[in-house]
């Protein structure tokens, strides 16, 4: 194999490593520094929706409700056939939905990555512009989220901080993990 170019297999299994890895990392920036830097960015500014919903299924979300937390009700009900109802439980399926897309988004990232070089480390910082990016579109879209119309500047720079912490901790443990079992 080339020196740089990775081995696909075991990048996806240093991509789920990773991915679980800046999955942490991004829940205690969200936990401990995201509510001291914005502490309004994951609610809509105005309570109100939009007279044109462009979502294709409806709005999914409910007030209050993260696109996190929306994803682990939706699917929950889906499975279970019954809405969960405490604030609790809401708050434990969404933070097992930020585990289930994090651990897919290292997957793809481990699966996906074209060097194992030192530029790699830009990889991350786009990375996490593409997550964003599909956090920004895709969410409303599908209406797991409001619409970005009725975010401030400052609510959408927030989760792309996020998105940047995980990204860079996943691309920079896949990384380490190469170096370390895949020695040039």
């Amino acid at each position: 194999m080339d020196e740089g170019t990775p081995d696909r297999r075991k990048g996806l299994v240093m991509g789920i490593v990773g991915g679980l890895i800046g999955t942490a990392a991004m829940l205690y920036y969200k936990r401990v520094l995201l509510p001291k830097l914005f502490p309004d960015a994951p609610y809509p500014t105005s309570a109100e929706e939009p007279p044109v919903s462009r979502a294709l299924f409806g709005q999914l979300y409910q007030p209050g409700e993260t696109a996190f937390e929306a994803s682990g009700r939706v699917a929950s009900t889906l499975l279970q056939g019954s809405t969960p109802q405490t604030p609790e439980d809401r708050q434990q399926l969404g933070n097992s939905a930020h585990w289930a897309a994090g651990l897919l988004q290292g997957i793809a990232y481990g699966a996906t990555r074209t060097s194992t070089l030192p530029r790699d480390f830009a990889g991350g910082f786009f990375y996490g512009i593409r997550i964003w990016l599909g956090d920004e579109i895709l969410l409303p879209l599908i209406g797991l989220r409001a619409s970005p119309a009725r975010f401030s500047r400052k609510q959408h720079f927030a989760p792309l901080t996020t998105y940047w912490v995980y990204s860079f901790v996943t691309a920079n443990t896949t990384r380490l993990l190469y170096r370390l079992f895949m020695p040039e």
